[in-house]
C-alpha cells in the first residue's frame, strides 16, 4: 500500500503479467488483470485498454459480485471496444449459464464521469498499440463567484434571493493514472503533468530496452521521465507496470539512480517478485 499525502493507493502492475490499481478513496480501480478481494467491492472500474494483464480477470469480478448479492459494476472502456467487451462478456454467459450482469460504457477522453457529488473522473488520450486511455481524478466545489469578491454578506443574500449565481464550480486535480502508454500519452497533457499526485507506466528501466525500442511497444522509458523531471510538478510519482525482469530491488535502485535526485525523492515504485494468477 502507498499513501500519497493522505490518498492510498494499492494493488499489483507487473507489466505483462497483471495490473489492477485500486484506490478506495476514489471509490474505483483501475484495470483488472487480476481479481483482488478488496476490488470486488469497486462499483466503478475504469479500464485503460484491452489486453489481457489488463482486463483478463473483468469476468471473475463480474462473477464474484453477482455471488455476493452486488449490483452490476459499471466497467468504463475507450470508445469504439465496447462491443467486443460485451461479447466476450456473452460468450461467458453462454459458458457459464449465469446472469453476468455488467454495464459497460464507453466514456471519451474530456468527458467526465460523476463518481459523487464532490468528485469526477475525465479519460485522458493516450498512446499505446491498442486503443487506450488514461485516467485524471478531479475534486468538484464551489467558492464564492468572482464578481463578488469583496462583497458583504448582506449584498451576497440579496443578490442570492434574486435568484443570481452566487457560487461558481472550482475544479481541482487529485490524481491521474496514465496505464500503458508511450511517453506522448503523458508529456502530451499538461493537466496530466500538473496533477498533485501521478501513477505512471515506467515498463523499461535499463539500457537493455532502449527508449525508442520502448516507444515501438507503447511503453514509457525510465529515462523519458528523467527527461521531464523540470515539468513533473507532482508532490507523489508513482511508477507501475515495471517489467518483470526487474526484481524490486532493483527496480527501487535504478529508479534512485536515474531520475534526478529531487525527483527520485518524490518517487515510489509499485513491484512485486510474486506473479499473481488470473485464475
Amino acid at each position: 500500500m502507498f499513501d500519497l499525502d493522505g490518498l492510498e493507493v494499492s494493488g499489483v502492475s507487473v507489466g505483462g503479467v497483471a495490473s489492477c490499481v485500486d484506490l478506495p478513496g476514489l471509490k474505483s480501480c483501475v484495470d483488472l488483470g487480476v481479481i483482488l478481494d478488496r476490488t470486488v467491492a469497486r462499483d466503478v472500474v475504469l479500464i485503460t485498454h484491452a489486453h489481457a494483464d489488463h482486463l483478463g480477470s473483468l469476468v471473475q469480478h463480474v462473477a464474484q459480485r453477482g455471488l455476493r448479492g452486488m449490483a452490476p459494476a459499471t466497467y468504463v472502456v475507450p470508445p469504439g471496444i465496447e462491443g467486443d467487451v460485451e461479447a466476450l462478456l456473452e460468450i461467458w454467459r453462454r459458458l457459464d449459464g449465469g446472469e453476468l450482469a455488467a454495464t459497460i460504457r464507453p466514456l471519451p477522453p474530456g468527458k467526465a464521469l460523476q463518481l459523487r457529488p464532490d468528485l469526477q473522473v475525465r479519460p485522458f488520450a493516450t498512446a499505446h498499440r491498442v486503443p487506450s486511455q488514461g485516467y485524471l481524478f478531479e475534486r468538484v466545489g464551489k467558492r464564492l463567484a468572482d464578481a463578488l469578491s469583496g462583497a458583504s454578506r448582506a449584498e451576497i443574500r440579496e443578490r442570492r434571493e434574486a435568484g443570481e449565481p452566487v457560487h461558481q464550480t472550482v475544479i481541482d486535480p487529485v490524481l491521474a493514472i496514465t496505464g500503458d502508454t508511450s511517453i506522448a500519452g503523458l508529456s502530451d497533457h499538461p493537466e496530466v503533468m500538473a496533477a498533485p499526485r501521478l501513477v505512471v507506466e515506467a515498463t523499461f528501466l535499463d539500457d537493455r530496452v532502449t527508449p525508442a525500442r520502448a516507444a515501438e511497444f507503447g511503453h514509457i522509458h525510465l529515462d523519458q521521465l528523467a527527461a521531464l523531471a523540470d515539468q513533473l510538478t507532482c508532490g507523489h510519482l508513482l511508477i507501475n507496470h515495471v517489467s518483470a525482469r526487474h526484481s524490486p530491488a532493483e527496480a527501487r535502485k535504478l529508479v534512485a539512480e536515474r531520475l534526478p535526485a529531487e525527483l527520485a525523492a518524490r518517487t515510489q515504485v509499485m513491484v512485486s517478485r510474486i506473479r499473481p494468477s488470473a485464475g
